[in-house]
């Protein structure tokens, strides 16, 4: 996530629309959340803070749009057949797959 920000044709943390969702947010993601949010940010609690299951897993790919749809089908095929039990994914996008 820091890589992301950091680069140079990123803009600034005031010129951009960031959001930032944390099953846990565990205090490391805390202080990142100041660093690359804007400084009037909302953090919503719902729960207790780091009180997520610990089987839950959160994982960023840095994909470029062409290959954004195959990466998606890859992973939740992989997902399916690498489990005994039933897999449930939540995803999160900007735009429809369809």
């Amino acid at each position: 996530m820091k890589k992301l920000v950091d680069n140079p044709d990123m803009p600034g943390k005031a010129d951009r629309q960031a959001l930032m969702f944390s099953a846990t947010f565990p205090e490391e993601v805390q202080r990142l959340a100041q660093e690359i949010l804007a400084d009037n940010y909302l953090f919503l609690v719902v729960g207790r803070v780091g009180g997520a299951n610990l089987d839950i897993e959160q994982t960023v790919y840095n994909i470029d749009n062409q290959g954004k749809r195959e990466k998606v089908l890859s992973i939740l095929n992989e997902s399916k057949q690498c489990s005994t039990v039933p897999v449930q994914t939540l995803l999160f996008t900007v735009y429809s797959l369809y």
